[in-house]
C-alpha cells in the first residue's frame, strides 16, 4: 500500500507543481515559487504559465545570469513569433503580423531601457497577443517585463559591441542613483556602421500600350552606407510608492547618414548605361515627458501622462546618367500626446477606463526636380473601458473603445470614427490545458509619407506619388488557441483569421506623358482587403531543466490580397528553432529560421534565412559575448521579392557581404547596489519617428 501511495504521489507531483505556480489567473505581481519540495524529492514547475490573455514567462536563474541586457534575456525566452537580435538591438514580429510594443513595468521601453536593464532584477515577462483596448489603437503584441527596483542605491554600467568582420560598432553608458524618494538617471549611446559589401539585382518587365514587353535589368554595385547616431536621455523620479509617482524625462537624438552611394548599371536591348546614385539623411529629435500616478485609495488609481517631441530632418537624393534627377527635402514635425487612465481593482473584477489624445503637425518641403510643400495635420482621440475577471474556470476580458482620427493636407480633409469592441475568453477545465478565444477590432492609420502630395522619380520609367485622400482602416481578428502546460514542456496551437477591409494597398497605373512617352505611377489607395489566415505551433521543452532547453515555432500562412484590379493569393510554411545551454559561467545559444515568407498587396517577399550562434562568459561584473551570424555564408541574400503587378513585373534581390560570417564581440560591465521596492508602473514616452518625407 505504501508503494502504491508513493506511486500516486509521484504521478500527481507535476500537476501539483503547476498549480503551485499558477494558483490563479492573477498572481497580483508577487513572485511565485518555481519548485515544490516533498521530503527529498524536488520537482521543477513550468516556466511558461498561460494566464488567459497572457503568457507569463518566469526566467530561470541560469537565463538571467547568462543575459547581460534585456535583449539577451528576451532572446533566451524564445517568445512566440518574436525575433530578437542582440547585435542590431532589434525586437520584431513578422512584417505582416502587426505592431509590437515592449514595456518595462508597464512603461513603453526603448533600446536604452532594454540595454540598461539588469536581467537579475526581472521577475517575469508577460507576452500578450491581441492585447486589447488598454494598449492603444494599433498594437498587436505587447511584451511587458516585470522587475524589482532598488529604493536606495545605484546602478552603473557600460556596453561596447564591435563587429570584427565589418565596420559596425555601438556602445552605451548608463547610471542610476536613488535615495529615499528621489532617483536620477542618465543614459548615452552611440552607433556607427559603414556597410560596404552590398548589392542589388532587379529584372523589370514593363507592359507597354501596344502590348509589347520592355525588359530592363538593373544592378547596383559598390553600394556603401555610413550611419552615425548619438542619443542622450536624462530622467528624474520622485516617488512615494504608497501614494504617488512623478517622473520627468528629457532627451535628444542625432542621427546622420552622411553617405549612401552606389553605382547602378541598367541594361536593355543590348544597350548598357552606368549611373551614380547617392543620398544623405540628417535627423535631429528632442523630447520631453511628464508622468504622474496617484493612488486614490488602496484599490483605485489615476494616471496622467503627457509628452511632446520636435523632429527636424533633411534628406537629399540624386542620380545621374542620361536623364539626371535630384531633389532636396526638409521636414519639421511637432507631436503632442496626453493620456489619463483610471483603474479600480474591485473584488469580482478589475475596471479600467481612460482617454488619450494625440496631435501632430508636419511640414515637408521638396526642392529641385521635385517641387512640393506639404503641411500634414493629424489629430486623434481614443476612449476605452475594460473589465477583466474570472468565473470559476472561465477567465474573461470584455472591453470597448472608440477612436476618432482627423487628417488635413492642403484642401484634402477626412475624419474617421471606429468602434473597437474586444472579447477574450479562456477556459481551463483541466489545470495543464487551456482553451481561449479572442476577437478584437483595431485601427491602422496610413504613414505620413503616404499622405503627402509630392511625386518623386524612381527611375526613367517609374514614379511614386503620395495620396492625401488615404483613410485609416479597421483590422478584425479572431483567434483560437489551445495550450498544454507541463513542468518541462509548453506547447500551443493557434489558428487565426485577420481581415483588413478598405485598407491601404499599392496601386500602379500606366500613364502617358505630355511628350507621348509612357511611364508608370505607383501610389497607395484604399482598396477592398488584405486578409491573413494561419495555423501555427509553438513548443518549448526543457531537456535538462536549468541546463538545456529547445524551442520550435512553425506554421502555415495563407495570404489573401484583393485590390481594385488584382487578386493575389499565396501560401507559405515559416519555421524557426533554437537551443540554449547553460554550463556554469558559460552559456551557448543557437538559432535558425527559414526566412519569413509573405505576400502583401502585389509584392511577395522572402526574407533571409538566418543562422546564429552565441557564446557568453560571465566573470564577476563583466560579461564577454561572441556572436556568429549567418554562419558559413560568405554573401547573404537579405531579401528576395517579386512584384506581381500586371503592368510592372519585377524580381528583386538584395545581398550583403558584410553580414556573411559576421562575428561580433560584446563586452558588458555592470555594478549595482540597492534594496527592493515597489515597481513604478507608468505609460508611454512618445517620440515621433515619422518625418513624413517620401524617400527613394
Amino acid at each position: 500500500m505504501g508503494r502504491l501511495f508513493l506511486f500516486i504521489v509521484c504521478l500527481a507531483l507535476p500537476y501539483l507543481s503547476v498549480a503551485q505556480v499558477t494558483g490563479g489567473d492573477d498572481d497580483g505581481g508577487k513572485q511565485v515559487s518555481d519548485s515544490i519540495a516533498l521530503k527529498e524529492v524536488v520537482v521543477k514547475s513550468s516556466r511558461i504559465i498561460n494566464n488567459g490573455d497572457a503568457l507569463h514567462l518566469l526566467p530561470t536563474k541560469e537565463q538571467k545570469e547568462a543575459a547581460t541586457t534585456g535583449y539577451g534575456l528576451l532572446s533566451r525566452l524564445a517568445l512566440p513569433l518574436v525575433t530578437v537580435n542582440e547585435v542590431t538591438k532589434t525586437i520584431s514580429v513578422p512584417p505582416n503580423m502587426g505592431q509590437l510594443q515592449v514595456r518595462i513595468n508597464d512603461v513603453v521601453a526603448d533600446r536604452h531601457d532594454l540595454t540598461s536593464l539588469d536581467p537579475k532584477t526581472v521577475r517575469r515577462v508577460d507576452f500578450l497577443q491581441n492585447p486589447g483596448a488598454r494598449y492603444g489603437t494599433d498594437i498587436d503584441f505587447v511584451i511587458n517585463i516585470i522587475t524589482d527596483k532598488p529604493e536606495r542605491g545605484y546602478t552603473v554600467g557600460a556596453e561596447l559591441m564591435q563587429t570584427l568582420t565589418a565596420k559596425r560598432s555601438n556602445g552605451e553608458v548608463f547610471a542610476k542613483a536613488n535615495r529615499g524618494k528621489s532617483e536620477f538617471g542618465v543614459n548615452y549611446s552611440f552607433q556607427f556602421t559603414d556597410t560596404e559589401k552590398q548589392k542589388y539585382e532587379e529584372t523589370a518587365d514593363y507592359l507597354m500600350p501596344d502590348n509589347s514587353v520592355f525588359t530592363m535589368q538593373r544592378t547596383d554595385n559598390d553600394w556603401r552606407t555610413r550611419l552615425v547616431s548619438h542619443d542622450l536621455q536624462l530622467q528624474y523620479t520622485l516617488a512615494d510608492t504608497s501614494r504617488y509617482t512623478l517622473q520627468t524625462t528629457i532627451g535628444g537624438t542625432l542621427s546622420r547618414t552622411p553617405r549612401n552611394t552606389r553605382t547602378r548599371t541598367e541594361t536593355s536591348g543590348g544597350v548598357e548605361e552606368t549611373l551614380p546614385i547617392s543620398s544623405t539623411d540628417d535627423t535631429k529629435t528632442a523630447l520631453a515627458d511628464l508622468y504622474f500616478n496617484y493612488n486614490l485609495t488602496e484599490r483605485q488609481s489615476l494616471t496622467v501622462n503627457a509628452s511632446g517631441s520636435y523632429t527636424a530632418s533633411d534628406y537629399d537624393y540624386a542620380y545621374g546618367g542620361s536623364s539626371p534627377y535630384a531633389y532636396t527635402s526638409a521636414s519639421k514635425a511637432r507631436t503632442l500626446f496626453a493620456e489619463a487612465v483610471y483603474e479600480n481593482r474591485l473584488r469580482p473584477f478589475t475596471l479600467s477606463a481612460g482617454a488619450t489624445f494625440d496631435y501632430g503637425f508636419t511640414d515637408v518641403d521638396y526642392r529641385g526636380d521635385t517641387e512640393a510643400s506639404n503641411s500634414i495635420l493629424t489629430q486623434g482621440v481614443y476612449l476605452f473601458a475594460q473589465v477583466k475577471g474570472r468565473l470559476a474556470n472561465l477567465s474573461y476580458t470584455v472591453g470597448t473603445g472608440a477612436s476618432y482620427r482627423h487628417y488635413r493636407q492642403g484642401s484634402q480633409r477626412n475624419d474617421y470614427w471606429l468602434w473597437r469592441p474586444e472579447l477574450q475568453l479562456s477556459w481551463s477545465p483541466w489545470r495543464p490545458f487551456r482553451l481561449s478565444y479572442d476577437v478584437s477590432m483595431t485601427q491602422k492609420p496610413p504613414r505620413l509619407a503616404f499622405l503627402g502630395d509630392a511625386t518623386v522619380k524612381d527611375n526613367a520609367l517609374e514614379f511614386t506619388a503620395g495620396n492625401p485622400a488615404l483613410r485609416p482602416n479597421k483590422v478584425i481578428e479572431q483567434s483560437v488557441t489551445a495550450s498544454l502546460q507541463l513542468p518541462s514542456l509548453y506547447t500551443q496551437f493557434m489558428t487565426a483569421y485577420r481581415k483588413s477591409p478598405d485598407c491601404t494597398m499599392p496601386k500602379i497605373e500606366r500613364m502617358t506623358a505630355d511628350d507621348g512617352g509612357t511611364y508608370f505611377l505607383s501610389t497607395r489607395t484604399n482598396q477592398p482587403a488584405v486578409n491573413l489566415f494561419y495555423v501555427d505551433n509553438y513548443t518549448r521543452y526543457d531537456v535538462l531543466p536549468g541546463k538545456l532547453s529547445l524551442n520550435f515555432m512553425g506554421g502555415l500562412y495563407r495570404c489573401f490580397n484583393y485590390g481594385d484590379d488584382y487578386t493575389h493569393h499565396s501560401s507559405a510554411f515559416n519555421w524557426s528553432a533554437g537551443a540554449d545551454a547553460y554550463l556554469g559561467r558559460l552559456s551557448l545559444s543557437a538559432y535558425v529560421d527559414n526566412g519569413w515568407n509573405f505576400l502583401e498587396g502585389e509584392t511577395k517577399n522572402r526574407q533571409a534565412t538566418v543562422y546564429y550562434l552565441t557564446a557568453s562568459y560571465r566573470l564577476g561584473n563583466f560579461n564577454i559575448s561572441l556572436y556568429w551570424q549567418h554562419c558559413f555564408q560568405d554573401r547573404v541574400k537579405t531579401n528576395d521579392a517579386e512584384q506581381l503587378n500586371r503592368y510592372v513585373h519585377k524580381t528583386m534581390r538584395a545581398y550583403s557581404g558584410d553580414m556573411g560570417n559576421m562575428l561580433t564581440l560584446s563586452l558588458t560591465w555592470r555594478l549595482s547596489k540597492g534594496r527592493e521596492r515597489k515597481t513604478v508602473e507608468r505609460n508611454a514616452i512618445r517620440q515621433n519617428v515619422d518625418t513624413g518625407i517620401m524617400k527613394n
